[in-house]
């Protein structure tokens, strides 16, 4: 089923469909497809003999009682199981931490390369359980069910940070601000889901991107920051999707999401995170690397 145009309040205002490689796009598809199931995650379990490359999860208590409905459904559903089974396809050095925990009001997901350990706080969780639940009658809310606004964001600093753990664990070459190569990482790699799954879940997080930069003016300090701004996030978001397939995202730019002097460039930025993703990235997934092989 296809969507409806995203009506986002950044307005400013192509390229050929990309052929993705068929090794990349298999373990991608993969990999999201098991997060498909919205927020969830399930008890703790942390082996005791954990060895290099074994990914453990971690379900905290969470702080505030107001998460715990969140803390119960992700067990539930056992959403940090499913992200173990497929994170367990990289070929990682060492022990790599994934969990849940309160963050003491603070609305974030990060990665720590100390202890190689992925957090997302529940408060995150809330955040976008809160987002899914007061979509806006009109505009942005074309085609997007309340799961759609939770599914896409959580899939989204998923991947994020997962590409930071890769990028640490396997020192992984990054020209530029690591912020943003983890955000083209995660933006590509939900691009190789089916193209209605893709512009469902591109469409949720370029929302939430856009809500953003409308909630908080924006300070000179703020430039200073290591992520970009979130209207960079959106308009960056935007174009790799537009690169990726004129077709699907063609709207984006007729409808002025997506400024047109923009949208010139996007199929050679798709190509370069294309590129860097099956240079830098794919070599380190062990079902890559054995198809490659057989190949």
């Amino acid at each position: 089923m296809s969507m409806g145009p995203i009506k986002v309040p950044l307005a400013g205002r192509g390229a050929r469909p990309m052929r993705v490689h068929p090794h990349c796009t298999r373990i991608a598809r993969a990999f999201c497809s098991v997060l498909l199931i919205a927020l969830a995650t399930v008890a703790i379990a942390c082996p005791a003999d954990a060895r290099p490359g074994d990914v453990r999860i971690v379900y905290a208590m969470p702080k505030n009682p107001s998460h715990e409905a969140i803390y119960r459904t992700l067990q539930d559903k056992r959403v940090l199981e499913r992200i173990r089974d497929r994170v367990e396809g990289i070929d990682l050095p060492r022990v790599l931490t994934i969990r849940t925990e309160g963050c003491d009001g603070e609305i974030n997901a990060s990665y720590e390369t100390s202890d190689a350990t992925l957090s997302i706080c529940y408060e995150y969780l809330a955040y976008i359980q809160e987002l899914g639940q007061n979509i806006p009658p009109a505009g942005v809310s074309e085609g997007l069910t309340p799961a759609n606004y939770i599914v896409g964001p959580f899939l989204e600093v998923v991947l994020h940070e997962l590409a930071h753990a890769i990028f640490d664990l396997k020192k992984v070459p990054i020209l530029g601000r690591e912020e943003d190569a983890a955000d083209q990482i995660a933006a590509y790699t939900l691009l190789q889901l089916g193209k209605d799954e893709a512009r469902r879940v591109i469409a949720s997080v370029a929302v939430m991107y856009a809500s953003e930069a409308k909630e908080a003016p924006t300070e000179l300090k703020d430039f200073a920051n290591e992520h970009s701004l979130p209207a960079q996030r959106f308009y960056n978001l935007m174009c790799i999707s537009y690169g990726s397939d004129r077709k699907s995202f063609g709207d984006f730019v007729e409808k002025g999401y997506l400024p047109a002097e923009r949208a010139e460039l996007c199929e050679e930025e798709y190509r370069q995170v294309k590129f860097a993703y099956e240079k830098l990235v794919a070599p380190h997934l062990r079902g890559v690397r054995k198809a490659n092989r057989s190949g």
